[in-house]
């Protein structure tokens, strides 16, 4: 039973399901929706490798559920074979348009239903192996981008001795939460892993636009004027358009979006009062509000030249404080859930970055930077 093959099939027509039923059973296991509302519940804890998709059904029709599934990262990927008793080729053209991979006619005739899905499970199968093989092949190419990216974070503190760290401990926040969350049903479709490894990656670039500010703003050891602090604003800009560059310019052009949104919005407060574009609520990318999150609370928590750290629960108090305002309010919520493990990283920062293998200025030896 564990190696059966899973189906999910959306129609509102009981006699369909039957019909499937009879058919399919002895050979896959079958699940059951009669309305796309329904099936979208199901796919929260269902990871079916096929999905049988009626094509006429009321409130959301088969089209309009295709469109939202490849709009959707941790669904996109499913294959889907239409079920309708249109055989028109407008129909069928604007089906593979969409992104099915075939059609099965109705009335159903088994050993034709059976043979194709069979034979689009297999290519299906066929490509999970064939990307599994070639992540495998790649797995020391990404390591070396990750050791890569977070070690930018030196070449900023080489900058003013205090960002470079700042990104390695929000680095470590955000990946702990960005965990936490891509195992919740109301997240998990948006956080597939894909997107959270590219996201962990991206997040101690997130401040990397700072390179650029010049040295008498970064370094100064007190509180900015309001001009330092409009060019201090800068660096998310700057962040932003560079991984824009980047975007149509490397191989995985996801990566630098990601990279993009988290460093162009992580300022954004979810009342629309933050920098640089006064972004408001879900405008501001997810991962850029969960960067928000972990940015301030590193802030809080760190000594600067300015200010002695603030203890972990003052820092909590505070971001419960302003939450619906600067913080989303959902992701305030599920951080605060996880106070214990938040404080634990704190407390215990300095070992857990050193075994993550950051670069800083400070290891070579008879570097002049102190």
């Amino acid at each position: 039973m564990g190696d059966r093959k899973k189906i999910l099939m959306v129609d509102d027509v009981s006699l369909n399901h039957a019909t499937a039923r009879n058919v399919l059973e002895d050979t896959y296991d079958l699940y059951e929706a009669d309305s796309a509302a329904k099936a979208f519940e199901m796919l929260k804890e269902l990871e079916p490798d096929l999905i049988l998709l009626d094509v006429v059904m009321p409130e959301m029709n088969g089209m309009e559920m295709l469109k939202k599934l490849k709009s959707i990262p941790a669904y996109k990927n499913i294959p889907v074979i239409f079920l309708t008793a249109d055989t028109s080729p407008e129909a069928e053209v604007e089906g593979f348009q969409l992104g099915i991979v075939d059609y099965i006619t109705k009335p159903f005739v088994p050993m034709v239903m059976k043979k194709r899905i069979e034979t689009q499970i297999e290519l299906s199968q066929y490509q999970k192996n064939l990307e599994e093989s070639v992540e495998k092949k790649v797995a020391e190419m990404e390591q070396m981008y990750d050791l890569i990216a977070v070690s930018f974070a030196g070449l900023v503190e080489s900058r003013d001795g205090v960002t470079g760290v700042h990104l390695k401990n929000t680095s470590l926040y955000f990946s702990v939460f960005i965990s936490h969350l891509k195992e919740m049903a109301k997240y998990k479709e948006y956080l597939p892993p894909s997107v959270v490894k590219k996201a962990c990656r991206s997040a101690p670039l997130h401040d990397v636009g700072k390179i650029a500010i010049r040295d008498a703003v970064l370094q100064k050891p007190a509180s900015l004027s309001s001009d330092e602090f409009d060019d201090m604003k800068l660096h998310s800009v700057i962040g932003g358009e560079l991984f824009d560059y980047l975007e149509k310019r490397i191989p995985d052009p996801e990566f630098a979006h990601i990279a993009s949104e988290i460093s162009k919005s992580h300022h954004e407060r979810w009342d629309g009062s933050g920098y640089p574009y006064g972004l408001k609520g879900k405008e501001i990318p997810l991962l850029a509000r969960i960067m928000a999150i972990v940015d301030v609370y590193d802030a809080m928590t760190s000594k600067r030249p300015y200010k002695e750290p603030i203890s972990h629960e003052k820092t909590m108090a505070y971001i419960a404080a302003n939450s619906g305002t600067q913080f989303d309010p959902d992701l305030v919520n599920e951080f605060l859930d996880i106070s214990n493990v938040i404080k634990e990283c704190l407390e215990t920062k300095e070992e857990m970055i050193e075994k993550r293998q950051y670069f800083s200025m400070r290891d070579i030896p008879g570097n002049r930077i102190k």
